[in-house]
């Protein structure tokens, strides 16, 4: 493969990749697994990192936000 085949096919990914972050903005929470709580001692308790929605934002969907934030 040459150089200009690499690129291309890194381009596609990202593309493809941020494409997919328009699309699903949200993730489940690692955390948590999706369900929003964690097993405390003395019963359930919220999640903290998505507080206690079970989802996440996406990496490329906080970069896409950054680059329209920085447009405005």
């Amino acid at each position: 493969m040459t150089l200009l085949h690499l690129t291309v096919l890194t381009v596609a990914a990202v593309g493809g990749y941020l494409g997919t972050c328009l699309i699903w903005p949200y993730k489940n929470c690692r955390t948590c697994r999706g369900q929003g709580k964690l097993r405390a001692f003395m019963g359930v308790r919220y999640c903290p990192p998505c507080d206690g929605t079970g989802l996440r934002l996406r990496a490329g969907r906080r970069f896409l936000d950054s680059i329209r934030q920085h447009r405005r």
